[in-house]
């Protein structure tokens, strides 16, 4: 996580703070670190040779951003990027709605064993009150990026682009930790009280 950080947002905002130092216009600074955080995404999907979604998101908007920052001559839209990747991410949640399973429910799963993934497809299966709480963290999730996502748009004219740019990256900082918490606090609360509750299977009779 720090590693990401550091070369997806650390690293292209160092190039930016040089060009601007060095002359270059606001435009092509951002544009120049933009496609340096690009460089940084596709290394990343070349070391692992797999494609996440997530990673498709991230070069999609970066990319984007950098064509119409180039062809309006506005840094406005290399610095709406961020918007574009945590609204984009929202719709993903918000769609996921629709879906016979919510994104939560699948994020809940990965990295778990055999055994927690079974015991998850039994409470989704026959408790509906389960298919609630992912329904409920999914809806969260979609609202909070959506209000993550509008802040910074409208940060941009308020704020001088340096400063922008740290404000930008500490928001979906805070952001995404604050949501994951609340996840696990909430969806772990809820979650026990369900087991809790769940009734009990009787055993089977002995075979005489």
């Amino acid at each position: 996580m720090i590693k990401d950080v550091v070369f997806s947002a650390g690293l292209p905002y160092a190039l930016y703070l040089l060009l601007s130092s060095q002359g270059a216009s606001t435009v092509t600074a951002l544009a120049a670190s933009g496609a340096l955080s690009a460089a940084y995404t596709v290394y990343g999907i070349v070391r692992e040779r797999r494609v996440h979604a997530l990673a498709v998101i991230v070069l999609a908007a970066t990319v984007a951003s950098i064509a119409a920052t180039l062809a309006f001559d506005s840094p406005y839209f290399a610095l709406a990027k961020g918007s574009l990747l945590t609204g984009s991410i929202a719709v993903a949640f918000a769609g996921s709605l629709l879906l016979r399973r919510p994104l939560v429910f699948h994020l809940a799963l990965i990295g778990q064993d055999e055994g927690a993934r079974a015991e998850a497809e039994d409470l989704w299966g026959t408790q509906p009150r389960y298919r609630t709480i992912m329904r409920r963290l999914t809806l969260a999730w979609a609202l909070a990026l959506v209000v993550e996502a509008t802040s910074r748009i409208l940060l941009i004219p308020v704020l001088p682009v340096a400063v922008f740019l740290v404000v930008s990256e500490a928001l979906w900082i805070v952001a995404f930790a604050a949501m994951t918490a609340f996840s696990w606090w909430y969806g772990g609360r809820e979650i026990e009280k369900l087991v809790e509750l769940k009734p009990v299977q009787p055993a089977a009779p002995p075979v005489v």
